[in-house]
């Protein structure tokens, strides 16, 4: 064999050595989130209001061009891959660069509104810090009693398939709150936060809860 058939040979292996530690990326971060059940449903105390403080997203949020925020909070098992249940919000931000507001549209599965904000701080309270939020409903958790749950949160900024922004804004305005159905986009635990198929967007945050047994 030449020497460069032997160095392309080494090179080869060196790289099947290494592609299974790079195959699979690590479980994103976790964070404690505040969790109380409420006639079988969970509610979440959840902030990620820090999602602000990188500087590039306050420059795209001052610049006077519309954003969008889009948080989606997952309900899971430690024994299923699937999402037991989802909750989500779509903030669209817009600076007034001569009122000096921002002006926020709020979409929740429950509710459309628009609030002024004087403040980055003003807009991340409205946006991202959740207080008793609910996540699915009592009949998706009463089979679940005695297991062991987590939330997983996935923040983005700006998401660039207008596509997925489009069928979350329309699941948002079905009446059946946190039912995941047909909506195979949503995706499993795995493909939204370890090998990460989804979240294409200008900045993506993404945590999970710690454990809790099912009540």
């Amino acid at each position: 064999m030449s020497a460069l058939g032997r160095t392309l040979a080494l090179g080869l292996s060196l790289l099947a050595l290494a592609w299974p530690a790079h195959a699979q990326a690590p479980e994103p971060a976790r964070r404690r989130v505040g969790v109380r059940f409420v006639e079988g449903t969970p509610q979440l105390d959840v902030s990620v209001a820090d999602f602000l403080s990188d500087e590039e997203t306050a420059r795209k949020l001052t610049s006077g061009l519309p954003q969008t925020i889009l948080l989606r909070a997952y309900a899971y098992t430690t024994a299923q891959a699937e999402p037991i249940a989802i909750t989500a919000r779509s903030c669209r931000v817009a600076y007034d660069l001569w009122e000096e507001r921002f002006r926020v549209q709020i979409t929740t599965e429950s509710s459309e509104r628009v609030v002024s904000a004087a403040s980055l701080d003003e807009v991340a309270a409205a946006c991202l810090v959740a207080r008793h939020l609910p996540i699915g409903r009592a009949e998706d958790w009463s089979p679940r009693r005695g297991a062991r749950a987590y939330f997983a949160v996935l923040v983005e900024l700006n998401p660039l398939t207008p596509d997925t922004l489009a069928r979350i804004r329309r699941w948002l305005a079905r009446p059946s709150r946190g039912a995941i159905e047909t909506e195979s986009f949503f995706g499993s635990f795995v493909s939204l936060f370890v090998n990460r198929g989804v979240g294409d967007a200008e900045r993506v945050l993404r945590f999970r809860s710690q454990e809790l047994d099912v009540p």
